[in-house]
């Protein structure tokens, strides 16, 4: 639908609404039922979710929203049975893909996720409604997210968490940069909790994957509402594998393909001190990770072996050390007048440094060592907010100004991770993960200033409109400007009409810009020395092969929905979305003359002139369009000797498709899609996330028992296998728990995850590679519930 069409249709029904004559208030009429009731009933009465996000007029009724809000509540992330925030999120959320990359670098230890089929870093993440921010890895191999760097959601404690928001709309005009899918806003336990220490432990049906976990919540209460919480958290989840026997290897398995041997040491703090009419606070989180996965196995007889050092061949480990923290420090307050106000400042870090252990650098030969320091990669954010909003009636006027700082850097390794030595073997560096050279070294900055505004206008009583712009100037790429209008419309007590139409924009990651990976290799001893790899858009090789600086991608975004709620036990939603964006930022294929067979002569001597087998660099290179339709059902139902049961049902559908291939440099010779849409990245983009899911989720509690039964279905998929596009059938999933208080203060639960030990399709390969049917690497990577099977596990929760 056309911008100018959607135009016309909100304004339409805001005239339809403004003649609308004056509304009985159902919520006042239902009230008023509560006076009958008993104080046992009354205990147990469920309001309606509040939401924070998408509006700077405070929370709201999350049903009563312009735009579509979900919101998961602490009791579901705890019935999942999952230790991780992005597992968790995984089960919950339609349209949340959080795949289980293996054998990939750096991505196994920190995987990515998306919403609605797009990229994590196209999705903004807020801690109580400020920015967390991203990772400093660069996901650079074939995983879903490839190219991106998103916020890694397993730094926050599951336990520190009252509730996660998820608004399923474009939103940069409100909150600046990457919010295009959509914001995920984290809310961390308030006032009133309970202290609670929790023992979890579990394992994969095959035996492996042994996950232990201890968490300890502390809630001290303040005078005037005031609190400080405190979360630490100990998780230690064991690998698990799924590789196949290596024919090629006597049989034996001696890959590892599975997740990873992971241990975490989390901390979160959120804290609020009343003075007068404002209030202090502070909220922190902080994890250290360290964390093992194997690359692909090295044969005794493998040139990238050393026979004297490995004489039965050897499985390279990649094994980073994560450290990963933010806090963010304000006040917020009312002025006599009403008008309230909100001051912060946010500093968040991350820091990934890479070691490499049991392997080797070939060209060393037998003196190499076989544990190596690769190096690192560190980014830092630091924000400084004022937020101003003022209720005149029923509307709201809000206003703010933001200003960030971000840093991004790489480290060198240490010298053996990198060198080309003297051997006569052209392999070079530790193998599994050769480390970052001085000429990979970087240190880049950037700063941004925002003014934004927000107008909430209530025409009447059956429709509210919100605008929304803001104004943006980066230090590197110059700037940005969005706008954002939604509507609300009540034609009836019982039902809702909602659209929103708004532009938005992606600011090119730093590390989207300026990482570099390169590596040097000879053919043999007295070959001359020559390079590979990614290399930065302002070096000299991508220069000369036509990279300029990256420009933002832009959105624009329609959603179109309503709201249906009979009573209070049901409510019903449908909307529809369309996202399109242009520039979208991809690497290209490797330039060489080898992979690209009309590369001009031009290309071809830059190449030569500086010794270089082959090229990647970044560059905005597409536009897509994503449409979807999102469902979802909520049923709560007072029964019985006091039972109770609740249903979530949700089925989300969308399909991203390429519109539009921008132009590729004219030095090349080659155009665009031969350059960028191999068949590998085409299918990634289009059809490597499954099209649709059903999430079924529902409790019964009675007495001292709580059962939840989450049914699940994942949606076909695709893959790529020796340039053929592979289909991968949709599977259906079946998670339980029973929660059992032993106690007033103590709960049992027993569960499981994947109770049916449902597993992914096989690849259907049969030709020599490890890769397909009997091979060593059995099932797809973008396989969105893994590969592990069966989950079961035990946890003990004690209140105090």
């Amino acid at each position: 639908m056309r911008p100018l069409h959607c135009t016309a249709l909100l304004f339409a029904m805001a005239g339809t609404a403004a003649a609308a004559d004056k509304v009985t208030d159902k919520a006042v009429q239902e009230s008023n039922d509560y006076y009958q009731r008993p104080l046992e009933q009354l205990l147990r009465v469920e309001t309606q979710a509040k939401a924070a996000v998408g509006s700077r007029g405070g929370a709201r009724d999350a049903l009563d929203a312009e735009v579509p809000i979900d919101i998961i509540t602490s009791a579901q992330l705890q019935s999942t049975g999952q230790t991780e925030l992005l597992r968790a999120l995984a089960v919950l959320v339609p349209g949340f893909n959080a795949p289980r990359p293996s054998i990939t670098d750096g991505t196994d230890h920190a995987p990515p996720f998306t919403l609605r089929g797009l990229n994590p870093d196209q999705v903004l993440v807020l801690v109580n409604g400020k920015r967390l921010h991203q990772s400093s890895l660069l996901h650079n191999n074939g995983t879903v997210g490839r190219g991106s760097s998103g916020v890694d959601l397993n730094t926050i404690p599951l336990r520190a968490i009252e509730r996660v928001e998820v608004l399923r709309d474009g939103a940069a005009a409100q909150y600046g940069s990457d919010a295009i899918a959509g914001i995920i806003n984290i809310i961390l336990k308030g006032y009133g909790q309970h202290s609670q220490a929790t023992v979890t432990y579990g394992r994969t049906g095959e035996g492996d994957g042994i996950t232990r976990q201890a968490t300890l919540f502390h809630s001290l209460p303040l005078a005037g509402d005031g609190f400080v919480n405190l979360s630490a958290e100990w998780r230690d989840r064991g690998a698990t594998n799924r590789a196949g026997p290596d024919a090629g290897d006597g049989g034996r398995i001696n890959t590892r393909f599975g997740d990873t041997d992971t241990q975490d040491g989390l901390f979160a703090l959120n804290a609020e001190l009343p003075r007068g009419d404002a209030t202090l606070y502070l909220h922190g989180l902080y994890d250290q990770r360290r964390s093992s996965a194997g690359a692909f196995y090295r044969t005794a007889g493998d040139y990238r072996n050393v026979a004297a050092v490995y004489p039965d061949g050897f499985l390279p480990r990649i094994e980073p050390k994560i450290l990963d923290f933010s806090a963010t420090a304000g006040v917020r307050g009312v002025l006599d007048d009403g008008a309230r106000w909100d001051l912060s400042y946010t500093h968040g870090h991350n820091d990934y440094h890479f070691y490499v252990n049991n392997s080797l650098n070939t060209s060393l030969g037998a003196a190499t060592p076989t544990s190596f320091d690769s190096g690192a990669t560190r980014y830092t954010q630091q924000i400084l907010n004022a937020d101003f909003s003022k209720k005149i009636g029923p509307h709201t006027v809000a206003a703010g100004y933001e200003f960030r700082q971000e840093r991004y850097r790489i480290v060198k390794g240490e010298p053996a991770s990198y060198m080309l030595g003297g051997a006569d073997n052209y392999a070079y560096g530790a193998q599994g993960f050769p480390g970052f050279s001085p000429d990979n070294e970087v240190s880049a900055g950037r700063q941004a200033h925002s003014l934004y505004g927000d107008l909430k206008y209530g025409v009447s009583k059956r429709l509210m409109l919100d605008a929304a712009a803001r104004a943006e100037h980066y230090s590197d790429f110059g700037s940005a400007l969005n706008g954002k209008l939604a509507l609300r419309y009540r034609a009836t007590d019982d039902l809702l009409f909602r659209s929103s139409l708004s532009t938005g924009f992606r600011a090119p990651s730093l590390s989207q810009s300026h990482f570099s990976y390169t590596g040097t290799y000879r053919n043999s001893n007295d070959a001359a020395a020559q390079f590979w790899g990614n290399f930065a858009v302002d070096h000299p090789v991508a220069r000369a092969l036509g990279a300029t600086d990256l420009k933002p991608e832009k959105s624009r975004h329609l959603t179109l929905g309503m709201v249906f709620q009979p009573s209070a036990q049901l409510t019903a939603s449908a909307d529809v979305f369309v996202t399109e964006i242009r520039d979208r930022i991809l690497p290209t294929g490797y330039i060489s003359a080898y992979s690209l067979s009309s590369l001009s002569p031009q290309a071809a001597a830059i190449l030569a002139q500086n010794n270089i087998d082959g090229a990647v660099y970044f560059t905005n290179a597409i536009a897509t369009r994503t449409r979807g339709l999102d469902l979802r059902l909520d049923y709560s139902q007072e029964l019985e000797n006091g039972a109770r049961l609740k249903l979530v049902g949700a089925y989300q559908r969308s399909r991203t498709r390429i519109t539009d291939v921008n132009q590729a440099p004219e030095v090349l010779g080659v155009n665009m899609t031969d350059l960028i849409l191999d068949p590998f990245t085409k299918v990634l983009i289009e059809g490597g996330q499954p099209a649709d899911a059903i999430k079924l989720w529902s409790k019964y509690s009675q007495g001292l028992y709580d059962l939840v039964l989450n049914l699940n279905r994942f949606g076909k998929f695709y893959s790529v296998s020796a340039y053929d596009r592979v289909s991968f059938a949709a599977k259906w999933t079946v998670d339980g728990e029973l929660a059992v208080r032993l106690k007033k203060d103590i709960t049992l639960a027993l569960g499981g995850v994947n109770l049916l030990d449902v597993k992914p399709d096989k690849w259907g390969r049969t030709d020599d590679s490890l890769v397909g049917a009997g091979k060593v690497i059995q099932y797809s990577q973008y396989a969105p519930f893994g590969y592990n099977g069966a989950y079961y596990y035990l946890r003990v929760g004690v209140d105090f």
